[in-house]
Formats: C-alpha cells, structure tokens, sequence
C-alpha cells in the first residue's frame, strides 16, 4: 500500500490556520503581512480556506457546543511565551486551540494490513518508519495535535521520527505507549501486548491511566489480556528484530511456543498426537518463509514424527 500523504486541501488549511493566528499577534509587522497578501494571490484555494478559518474563529460558540474541552481550558489560560519571547495572549490561544481542534477533528485516518506470511514498511508524512509484521492491521492518525497508532492486532516495529510535538503515541487494547525518541516493537493478539525497546525509552499507560512506567532500551515487557503485567525481561535488537530480516530466534523455547509461532507465518496448524511433545524445547535461527527446511530440522533434532495431513501437520513421538 502507498503511504498515507496529507491532501493538499488539508495542508492549505494548516496554512492559513497559521497566518489566522499569526496575524492576531500585536507583534505582526507590515512584512508579515505584505507576505500574507502574497499567500493569498499564489492560488484561489488560498482565500477560501482562510475564510473559513476567520468563519470558524467568529463561530466558536458553535464548537463549544461540540463537547471540544479544550477550548474551554484555553479561554482561561494565563498568558504564555513563544519562542521568541514575544507573549500570546489567552484569546489568541484560545484561536490556536480551537483551529488546531477543528484540523484533528478533520484529519484523515490511513489503515495499512499485511496477509499470513507478508511484511510491510510504511514511511509516514513526518519521517518515522514502520515495518508491519505477518497478519497485522493498524490505523494511522497524523494531525496538529497527534500522531497516533491503533494497533488492532498483529506487530509492528516503529522507528519514531523526533519532534517535541506533537506526541507520538500506540494504542493497543488496553495499553498505551508514548515514545520518548525510540525505536520499539509491539506485537498484540488475543494474549496481550508485549513491547520491546531497541533504542531509547517509551512510556506504558495501562487502563487510561494517567501516570505511566518507563520501558528502557534492551528490555521486553507483557501485560495480559486481563491487564495484568508481567516483570520486565532483558532482550536485544537481534531478537527483537529477527523477523525484520526474516528470522525466528528460538532459545529454549517450547515446541508449543514454537508451533504457535510458526503459524503466525503460514496457513498451517499444528497438532500433538502426544501432549509431552509440546514441552520438548528448540534453540536456533529458522528462515521464516521456508516452512519445509525447518520441519526437516525439527525430525532431527527432536525425537518426533512429522505427518502433513492437508493444512495440519501432526507431530507423533518418534
């Protein structure tokens, strides 16, 4: 799929949402606003979005009837600084709010889904990077006030692109993760959510919770589907990011763990015609398209049968 880009609709209106509030400021001069003027001649769309930014700003009654709390919050605010130490008004922003709102409430959502057995990258409109695992589904929101994630089931590995604002964010059922400048990896099905942090640190919001816990660099933690944690294991890039480049790492791993896993991978299910089989362990570096190979392996190293009936392959003791 391609990457999601930002209509030139919607960069028009950013465009004069900015002068809209530029030119409220005591401190715009006559060379602002001579190159106000020429924004407007460049194209026709230039007027009519600045007309309905001026529109919306006259009608902001109308908004705060919409439930934008926000506005709220920003038409008592006490005077800030900008970056050039110049003052903003409460009222001015409170225009900033309110337009900002109105262009998260307009920002379009871009799904991306990848099949059994298909990775995918995605390079977003602000520089970060994506790469979709097997058999996963998310939905990307970029806008003023966000850059958020819905990841509804599958894994992801985010390479976040650094900016103080807006924040970036992953949802994933009850879990929330908040970058701090990180490249992370999440992987959520019907178990839970498990997040590792190859550089940098994130921060895990569980149950809406205002106050998170910090997940450094080298570290792995789980919390269930019935949101309980689990404590917090040491991992590393390589086995965090095997399956980027095609690999599955197993250490030690149970051949149930292992079976499950295989099957993210391939339209094939597993069954033990012995249960004790399921607790036989595997150490190694398996190619994750080549299903064949690997099954050879397993017969060798492991004393089982393997038997493919169709879609099934049944594992007997040997």
């Amino acid at each position: 799929m391609q990457k999601p880009k930002v209509s030139p609709e919607h960069q028009t209106l950013e465009q004069a949402a900015t002068w809209f509030v530029e030119l409220q400021s005591e401190y715009c001069d006559d060379q602002r606003r001579e190159a106000f003027q020429q924004w407007l001649l460049q194209h026709p769309s230039h007027q009519r979005a600045y007309d309905d930014i001026a529109g919306l700003w006259g009608n902001l009654d109308t908004l705060k009837n919409k439930n934008l709390e926000s506005l709220n919050a920003g038409s008592c605010a006490r005077p800030v600084f900008s970056r050039t130490g110049k003052i903003i008004t409460g009222g001015l922003l409170l225009a900033a709010i309110g337009i900002g709102a109105w262009l998260d409430f307009k920002a379009p959502t871009t799904v991306y889904q990848t099949a059994i057995g298909e990775r995918q990258t995605v390079q977003l409109a602000d520089g970060s990077q994506l790469q979709l695992n097997t058999a996963t589904q998310l939905r990307v929101c970029l806008s003023w006030w966000r850059r958020e994630i819905q990841l509804q089931h599958g894994e992801a590995m985010f390479n976040v692109a650094h900016q103080a604002w807006p924040p970036f964010t992953v949802n994933t059922g009850n879990l929330k993760i908040r970058d701090l400048g990180t490249v992370f990896d999440v992987r959520h099905d019907a178990l839970g959510t498990a997040v590792s942090v190859l550089e940098g640190e994130v921060t895990l919001h569980a149950d809406s919770k205002w106050f998170g816990e910090n997940l450094a660099a080298g570290f792995r933690r789980k919390i269930d589907q019935n949101g309980h944690w689990q404590k917090p294991e040491k991992t590393s890039a390589e086995q965090a990011g095997a399956w980027i480049n095609g690999h599955l790492l197993f250490e030690h791993t149970p051949l149930s763990e292992v079976a499950a896993e295989l099957e993210r991978y391939h339209a094939v299910r597993f069954a033990f015609a012995d249960p004790a089989l399921a607790r036989e362990t595997v150490s190694g570096s398996f190619n994750i398209t080549d299903l064949k190979p690997f099954l050879h392996a397993l017969e060798k190293i492991l004393p089982i049968r393997l038997e493919r009936q169709k879609q099934t392959v049944v594992l007997y003791s040997r």
